[in-house]
């Protein structure tokens, strides 16, 4: 090492660097509040921040009421237009009134050969059928519908 270096113990004055960091901060600090304006505080910012968001969410709410309860244009190009939600609820409901209950899908039947098309049963808790098994019996019995349905058959 060179002997011009000191350590921290040999130095004159060991916590010089902090006071001046010290006063630093303090001298900065002091200026900051200084420059400060006089009038505004957190109290006032959120109050008239506060004003400013309800007096925009009123005229928000303003505009929706007046979409909400009015006839007028969306898009006149596509012939899309908006009316008043309390006339859109009666027709509605006048629809729902004249309409029958109806299935909301078609309903299909499954076929056997669907159900073997995977390869496995469709619902695993009933046995495997065999759709040949079933043709052979309808007509071994001349095509009666009541004829015993054989056992099914085992897959390996």
């Amino acid at each position: 090492m060179s002997d011009s270096l000191t350590s921290f113990r040999e130095r004159r004055h060991p916590y010089l660097p902090g006071l001046w960091l010290a006063a630093g901060f303090l001298g900065l600090a002091s200026l900051a509040f200084m420059l400060r304006p006089w009038g505004v505080t957190p109290n006032t910012v959120t109050e008239a921040a506060a004003k400013i968001r309800l007096e925009k969410i009123a005229k928000l709410r303003q505009e929706q009421d007046k979409l909400a309860s009015s006839y007028g244009w969306v898009d006149k190009a596509k012939g899309i237009a908006h009316i008043p939600i309390s006339k859109a609820m009666e027709i509605i409901v006048a629809d729902l009134r004249t309409n029958q209950p109806h299935a909301a899908y078609p309903i299909t039947t499954i076929q056997l050969s669907a159900i073997t098309a995977a390869g496995a049963p469709l619902y695993p808790e009933l046995p495997p059928i065999d759709p040949n098994a079933i043709a052979a019996a309808i007509q071994a019995d001349g095509g009666a519908t009541n004829a015993p349905v054989p056992a099914p058959a085992k897959k390996p």
